[in-house]
């Protein structure tokens, strides 16, 4: 007896009669239109031989082509690839009609499973969005030849043709598995899941299959008991071990169908290659991000940096460098300034990543980090940071590749940051809603009091290009050591919050290789001197809106405001003797005066 069945790459599985035909296309029914008014175009779609070599010595009898808008002056062209100058079949259609058109082929196609099948046609469209496609994607599906711009393009979904095949020698027991592509396992990931579709592409309905899945050359038998009528699909996810780094095989095949032998095995296997990477090199993502109080959008910049931060803690670094006219700026005369990054950079907020990739602290930082982690890296750093006796920190670091290298290129460098800065007050341009929401930032003032600062860069020691580090031969997990001292600078507020970020810079390029963040251990030195502020002879008086601090040695002094709750609500620096302040508050507050951790605290009402 004669079967039939409809033949597509992907499944949308649909009955049409008890002879088990089946409908299976690209994608699923047609979602939408493509296409030029005006225009001239050829679609195809591609089965390739591993798919319609089980097929052989059965015939293409009729195709369907699904269209949006209709068209005129219609062929039908089948070929072996659709870039073929030379088509193997052609038949004028005429006019095609909005929807499904049902073509019968007037010499049927005969398949020998040798080649490939490109099936296509070609339509003169006077409307836009002619051509019928479905939004899913795949790539055997859309391929489309612009005849009137003599140029290949895609549609971005999948071209609706479907072809019905018909003869004597269909298949029987015979399955095909999809492609599995060779992958990088994430360096925190245990094991890596891979995903392959089993699909029923012979004439009779599948009950049982087996499947061997091997890794370097160890394998486990699958029997998967299912109800697969002809063109359905069964999907199996399988997991491989990465917790040890090497190099892994990993092959999947059927073995059997339904107890016997898979009728052909040509498409029955497929295979890829997962490496697993030394965690030790896993690359940690240092993001320096161009801020500064004066900018209006940079709280964006606060909310996108402390959301990656909670997202990835042990492989994202941020480090916040200010800018202009802001109490937090590195002075661009010390030989730790960050003046070639700000110089580099066209506004704020703007961030670099390890200074590979550049855009947007909030609007682009997580698509980034993804690229910037996906990427290869063959360095590792640790870093280590104390405290020396005489209050210098004392740095460490241990670095190596994973592969020989005969002419390494590499600079360090090692950024002091700190956490916790507050008293400072952000323009906020999102405040009142105006900008939309930002995580809490509509509900602030403009500016914003309330604001802590955290990841503070207050200097990169060896300067933004990194000290040269020796250029002999590296070999591969040789550790090689690296010794500093940063002398504090004097803006760092709380030694207590502050990181030393080790950098692996490529001299070359001056793009950062890898990165490590550590706090400062033990115990820091007291070395606060008395510089004689006499805390009781500080005097503060208030007088319609005014108020006057005066003392002796407060000159340099840092004076802030807060409300009852602690909040910093104003902050400055007094200079001189006698300091008149417009504060233009009212109600009770707390003043407090700080000079190399001498602090003196005043409760006062405005």
């Amino acid at each position: 007896m004669k079967k039939s069945i409809l033949l597509f790459l992907y499944p949308a599985l649909a009955c049409l009669n008890a002879f088990s035909q089946v409908e299976l296309r690209y994608g699923a029914e047609m979602d939408s239109g493509w296409g030029d008014a005006n225009s001239v175009v050829t679609p195809y779609v591609s089965f390739p031989t591993e798919f319609i070599e089980s097929y052989a010595g059965n015939r293409i009898t009729k195709v369907m082509i699904g269209l949006q808008k209709k068209a005129t002056n219609g062929y039908l062209y089948i070929k072996h690839n659709p870039e073929d100058p030379q088509y193997i079949y052609r038949q004028k259609l005429g006019d095609l009609t909005q929807g499904w058109n049902e073509i019968i082929l007037e010499t049927p196609y005969e398949i020998t499973g040798l080649e490939n099948i490109a099936i296509g046609y070609k339509g003169s469209f006077a409307e836009a969005g002619g051509v019928g496609y479905s939004n899913e994607k795949f790539t055997n599906g859309d391929k489309v030849y612009y005849n009137s711009q003599d140029r290949w393009t895609s549609t971005g979904g999948s071209i609706c043709i479907k072809a019905l095949v018909e003869g004597d020698a269909m298949p029987q027991n015979e399955m095909m598995i999809s492609r599995i592509t060779d992958r990088t396992a994430p360096y925190e990931a245990e094991s890596v899941p891979y995903t392959v579709v089993v699909r029923n592409v012979g004439a009779n309905t599948v009950y049982s299959y087996s499947l061997a899945i091997t890794v370097n050359g160890v394998s486990e038998n699958l029997l998967r008991e299912r109800n697969l009528m002809t063109n359905r699909s069964d999907t199996v996810i399988f997991d491989v071990p990465s917790a040890i780094p090497g190099r892994y095989d990993v092959s999947v095949s059927v073995e059997k169908v339904n107890g016997t032998e898979d009728h052909y095995p040509a498409n029955n296997t497929t295979s890829a290659v997962l490496t697993v990477r030394d965690k030790a090199f896993a690359r940690r993502i240092v993001c320096e991000e161009h801020t500064g109080i004066w900018c209006g959008f940079c709280p964006r910049g606060i909310v996108g940096l402390e959301l990656m931060k909670e997202a990835h803690p042990d492989h994202f670094i941020p480090i916040c460098i200010h800018s202009g006219d802001d109490p937090m700026v590195i002075s661009p005369d010390t030989d730790y300034s960050y003046s070639m990054f700000i110089e580099s950079c066209v506004g704020a907020p703007y961030c670099n990543v390890n200074r590979r990739l550049s855009g947007d602290p909030y609007l682009d930082i997580d698509r980034l980090y993804k690229l910037e982690s996906e990427s290869e890296n063959h360095i590792a750093i640790e870093t280590s940071a104390s405290w020396n006796n005489d209050g210098t920190i004392s740095v460490k670091s241990i670095y190596l590749s994973d592969i020989d290298i005969e002419t390494p290129a590499l600079s360090i460098a090692y950024t002091l940051t700190e956490d916790g800065i507050r008293g400072y007050a952000q323009t906020n341009y999102y405040a009142g809603g105006r900008n939309g929401e930002m995580y809490g930032w509509e509900e602030k003032t403009d500016p914003a009091v309330d604001v802590t600062f955290n990841d503070v860069a207050r200097g990169i020691f060896g300067g933004y290009t990194g000290m040269p580090l020796p250029t002999e031969p590296m070999r591969a997990y040789t550790r090689y050591k690296h010794e500093y001292t940063i002398q504090v600078p004097p803006s760092v507020s709380d030694k207590t919050k502050l990181h030393v970020i080790g950098q692996i810079i490529d001299s070359k390029s001056n793009q950062i290789q890898n990165a490590m963040s550590t706090s400062v251990e033990g115990d820091i030195p007291n070395h606060v001197e008395n510089i004689g502020i006499d805390l009781e002879a500080i005097n503060i008086h208030t007088s319609n809106g005014l108020m006057t601090i005066t003392g002796k040695e407060i000159d340099g002094s840092k004076m802030r405001i807060a409300d009852i709750c602690g909040n910093t609500v104003f902050s400055t620096t007094l200079s001189g003797d006698s300091n008149i302040i417009d504060t233009r508050l009212k109600g009770f507050y707390i003043i407090v005066i700080e000079k190399n951790n001498i602090i003196k605290s005043f409760k006062i009402i405005l």
